[in-house]
């Protein structure tokens, strides 16, 4: 059921074609637990959304942090969906460890660190009764060779941690193995006290990655990139960016350069996890603001506020009445569709948002597919804030898409 919501979503070619092979491979792949955390940068988010307490937020789940991140702000309400069970399932366990287990150390360790000693106790004692059915199956369970491998699900956070059982972290695991057969060493970039060290680290340690032969060989195989999430359509955006004698591997080198050199390494997580696969977990300042002490007892009280469903974004606003929703976080899901799908997700914010609703989303490349993809009565329904826009990109401390997007309902 998941796999074919996933390739109903990255279907654009015919089964039979090359391209229509790879996205049902994609599908496939994406069947899985795929991201542990989100890499999307939340701060540019809230700069965008302008959230206050009639805010009502739909966003794509993903990890779920960002859903969380949001909730700081104390919105009205917000509704996280994914078409990806396991990403429901991951902040739904979020959700109940932030509700239900007994101390901010206990939420930290497992959300953290991704992993705590007593894990397994906590979660029967405090987690199991708070949980729903599907939830709680889901964590007490896993695949054939899942469970052979590592048991059920929530003995994730005793074996290995969180961060490594997902596929994003299993490609983050495979290349930093890969990348040290030649020398790199790319967890030495969060020794950097300021940015002028974090050049030189990069350019030692993470820089001669993308020189060997063999990644500038698998890295032009849209294959490479499930791991990251990527599906076949969304690669092809990404070589949009592709100036003339430019390769797609030369893609990869400026967006790790942006992440490691252009913001403070000392507080940007997202340069943590790709770097070092963890977050910063003894001055706990490069962690998401869901994690951090200080909006632990708020978002508490307002974890009531959140909720969560199976299924696409263009159901959930089709089926709730008008006004349901002002706020829109489609993440990269644009990369997904084709123009058709497209137009049916704009058609219905158009038809069910208020007016003044802010949408914001990610492209792998700089260009807006919305200026091109939707009819042209319907594109004159939304303003584009393309200044504001290519602004907060620049802030984006995640580095890995290509352009940022923010737009109003007129």
């Amino acid at each position: 059921m998941n796999e074919q919501l996933v390739l109903d979503a990255v279907r654009n070619e015919k089964a039979s074609s090359r391209q229509g092979i790879l996205q049902k491979l994609f599908a496939v792949w994406f069947d899985a637990f795929v991201y542990n955390q989100i890499w999307e940068d939340p701060r540019v988010d809230l700069q965008a959304l302008e959230l206050h307490t009639d805010s009502r937020v739909l966003t794509i789940s993903s990890g779920g942090c960002n859903a969380l991140n949001y909730l700081v702000e104390n919105p009205e309400s917000i509704t996280a969906v994914d078409l990806n069970r396991h990403h429901i399932f991951l902040i739904n366990l979020k959700v109940a460890a932030l509700k239900f287990l007994p101390t901010h150390e206990d939420f930290f360790a497992f959300f953290g660190y991704g992993k705590h000693a007593n894990a397994v106790e906590l979660y029967e004692t405090f987690l199991v009764p708070n949980l729903d059915k599907k939830t709680r199956a889901f964590w007490e369970s896993n695949s054939f060779t899942g469970r052979l491998v590592n048991g059920r699900r929530i003995d994730f956070f005793k074996s290995g941690g969180l961060y490594s059982h997902s596929r994003n972290g299993y490609f983050l695991r495979f290349f930093h193995k890969f990348s040290r057969l030649f020398g790199c060493r790319p967890e030495e970039m969060i020794k950097a006290k300021t940015l002028e060290e974090q050049e030189k680290l990069y350019a030692k340690y993470v820089e001669p990655f993308f020189n060997n032969f063999a990644i500038k060989a698998i890295g032009r195989l849209p294959v490479t990139l499930f791991g990251l999430g990527i599906p076949p359509q969304q690669y092809d955006e990404l070589k949009k960016d592709l100036a003339e004698g430019k390769t797609i591997i030369d893609v990869y080198r400026e967006r790790a350069k942006r992440l490691a050199c252009d913001f403070p390494i000392s507080e940007n997580y997202f340069a943590w996890q790709a770097f070092a696969r963890r977050y910063d977990t003894e001055g706990r300042i490069a962690v998401p603001e869901y994690l951090k002490s200080e909006n632990y007892e708020a978002l508490k009280a307002v974890a009531e506020k959140l909720r969560t469903k199976i299924g696409s974004a263009t159901d959930e606003i089709s089926q709730n009445p008008r006004n349901t929703f002002n706020r829109f976080v489609l993440l990269d899901a644009q990369d997904w569709m084709n123009a058709e799908a497209m137009t049916e997700l704009w058609s219905a914010i158009a038809e069910k948002a208020e007016s003044g609703s802010r949408i914001i989303f990610r492209t792998a490349s700089a260009f807006s597919p919305v200026e091109t993809n939707l009819p042209p009565v319907l594109r004159s329904k939304f303003l584009y804030e393309k200044e504001l826009s290519a602004s907060l990109f620049k802030q984006d401390r995640a580095s890995i898409y290509g352009g940022f997007h923010l737009y109003i309902l007129k």
